[in-house]
């Protein structure tokens, strides 16, 4: 085993372990100050881990080179948030690693401030983020949105004067960083909509297992209107993430007809079965502990919306990014369910061994990424770099093509 890989692994181990750590020390903080004071304890591992990574995927390649050469601003640009943070951390000298460790941090702050209102359980809920958002190792512009996202769902979830449009501002704000975010705005009424009534545990059982089974990426072909709205739409990201290619092809892709590089991901029945036992004590008692916390029905309501996309809008990148920031709120949900239940005493063995047996299944791709990769490209960190700015993106493409 090389040092590269050796350093990898040890450094996503200890990374899992610290945000345990941190969720110790947050869940035991009475005010908000030692709230985040206990934070670093999570800031530290995610950025060191996540922020310090060197040509980790196509778009941490894509945007190095978009980086170095963002000399100039361009105020014609339908994305003008993320060019001027370009811009302004470019000319000032700021390492493009730096950047990376910026858009890190700020989303684990969005994700800190949804936690805070479930802050009992975060041992248990903050070792699943990464898990649960392992795709911003590759979707940088998209978790800049994200974060955006995130804190004005929070501002609507609390009891701030105008919070609506305290949010819709920072809707904005993550539209402006990636045209596509305009698909979020539906996350707007299902706060009103999905706060107060959960949708049946059974119902959700049989969706998602229907989901995961047997809906495939013929499914996608009635999202065909969607797609060129995503399309027309999303300005440059979408242009330079170099997904319009598969955008306008939608039709093609359900019928199976594209055999280029389209960001398509295929499931095994092994990997069928994990992802539902994952899934599925979560699906079914979230519904008895999410109640006891104001935000937890709506929560759990997400988290199912996004369990039941993900199977299927997974095979498609641009679908992708949606239904896995759906499942950011996973990490909320399984992480109460995970504590509640093996704390209950009046919960049978065979529940707890299930409870288990989902929390290994829940991070079963996280652990198989990180220690089953073999590419040293795909494991080195900025001491690695040996004065390169980048890795070139044909290796990854080459990797796909390979699949």
């Amino acid at each position: 085993m090389s040092s590269i890989r050796l350093i990898y692994i040890l450094l996503h181990i200890f990374e899992i372990w610290m945000l345990f750590i941190a969720g110790k020390k947050m869940s035991q903080a009475k005010t908000d100050r030692s709230y985040w004071k206990a934070s670093l304890w999570a800031f530290i591992p995610y950025v060191f881990v996540l922020g310090l990574r060197f040509g980790h995927n196509i778009d941490w390649n894509h945007y190095s080179r978009r980086y170095s050469e963002m000399t100039m601003m361009d105020w014609s640009t339908t994305e003008p948030i993320y060019n001027f943070i370009f811009y302004i951390l470019n000319t000032n000298g700021i390492p493009y690693f730096v950047f990376i460790s910026l858009q890190v941090a700020f989303f684990m702050f969005s994700f800190l401030l949804l936690a805070k209102h479930f802050r009992k359980c975060l041992h248990f809920v903050l070792p699943l983020l990464p898990v649960v958002a392992q795709s911003n190792d590759n979707y940088i512009r998209w978790y800049w949105a994200v974060s955006f996202i995130l804190i004005g769902f929070y501002i609507l979830m609390s009891e701030k004067k105008n919070k609506l449009l305290k949010c819709m501002f920072l809707f904005a704000c993550g539209f402006a960083v990636h045209n596509g975010a305009i698909v979020l705005l539906l996350l707007i009424p299902a706060y009103y909509w999905l706060q107060n009534r959960y949708l049946p545990p059974l119902v959700s059982t049989i969706t998602v297992f229907i989901s995961v089974f047997f809906l495939t990426i013929a499914v996608v072909k009635p999202l065909s209107d969607l797609a060129t709205f995503i399309y027309l739409s999303s300005g440059d990201a979408i242009v330079e993430a170099k997904v319009s290619s598969y955008l306008l092809k939608i039709n093609d892709i359900a019928e199976g007809g594209l055999t280029d590089v389209t960001g398509i991901k295929n499931y095994g029945i092994r990997d069928k079965i994990i992802t539902f036992v994952s899934f599925l004590p979560v699906i079914l008692y979230g519904p008895k502990y999410l109640k006891r916390y104001k935000y937890g029905i709506l929560c759990y309501n997400i988290f199912i919306i996004g369990a039941f996309l993900n199977p299927f809008f997974s095979t498609v990148e641009i679908f992708d990014r949606y239904s896995t920031m759906l499942l950011i709120f996973q990490a909320i949900v399984a992480g109460v369910v995970y504590y509640m239940m093996l704390k209950d005493r009046f919960v049978s063995q065979n529940l707890k061994l299930l409870c288990v047996l989902s929390m290994l299944c829940c991070f079963y791709p996280f652990a198989r990424y990180t220690l089953l990769v073999q590419q040293e490209y795909r494991m080195m960190y900025i001491w690695d770099a040996n004065g390169r700015e980048y890795i070139n993106p044909d290796l990854y493409i080459n990797d796909m093509l390979r699949r």
